[in-house]
């Protein structure tokens, strides 16, 4: 029996085999469009996303507080030269939705002597989330002590910033990372299974 090779459209076919078709310049432009078009449209989505979720602001007048930094500069150096020293202490305490948390802290010169201060107030704000912040002041319990207790929802790291006024009216700024541990019952919930 004598195999015949027929040509047509630009394809070779055998008596039993089925046609394939060719790629044409067309078809290839169709496949080439259609997966750039895939891409424009996943970055469109992510870029959509990415830009109604966070709009970019991490500080109100952004421009006019780099303006007066050399007067941060100035002051953080007056208080550095004061010399104080501050200890924060915290003990949590679970109730069935949210953590008390009391804190205590002393405030001593460089020569370890108590500093007096106005009623202090104090700010915990979660570097991670917003809308949990939470805030109180710390009352004066002599010797350089301050405490009050603070209502948190969420353990984990806080940071605890203050400013403090001294009676004759000079300002102290304090910033510390806080992290407050989680219910001892409560589980992981990272991923990593314990």
């Amino acid at each position: 029996m004598s195999h015949q090779e027929s040509f047509s459209g630009g394809t070779t076919s055998r008596p039993g085999t089925t046609t394939s078709k060719k790629l044409t310049g067309r078809g290839f432009a169709i496949r080439i469009g259609a997966f750039f078009g895939s891409i424009f449209l996943a970055n469109g989505i992510m870029v959509f996303y990415a830009l109604s979720t966070f709009d970019g602001v991490e500080t109100e007048n952004a421009y006019s507080r780099g303006r007066a930094y050399n007067h941060v500069l100035e002051a953080e150096a007056a208080q550095a030269a004061l010399g104080w020293q501050v200890e924060i202490n915290t003990s949590p305490t679970y109730d069935q939705t949210e953590i008390l948390l009391d804190v205590t802290v002393r405030v001593t010169d460089r020569d370890n002597k108590a500093v007096a201060l106005a009623p202090i107030p104090l700010s915990l704000r979660r570097p991670t989330m917003e809308g949990i912040d939470a805030s109180t002041t710390l009352t004066p319990q002599g010797n350089g002590f301050y405490a009050g207790t603070i209502r948190l929802a969420k353990a984990g790291n806080w940071l605890a910033w203050f400013r403090a006024t001294t009676p004759d009216g000079r300002s102290f700024v304090y910033e510390e990372r806080l992290f407050v541990p989680r219910r001892p019952e409560e589980p992981h919930t990272d991923g990593r299974g314990s």
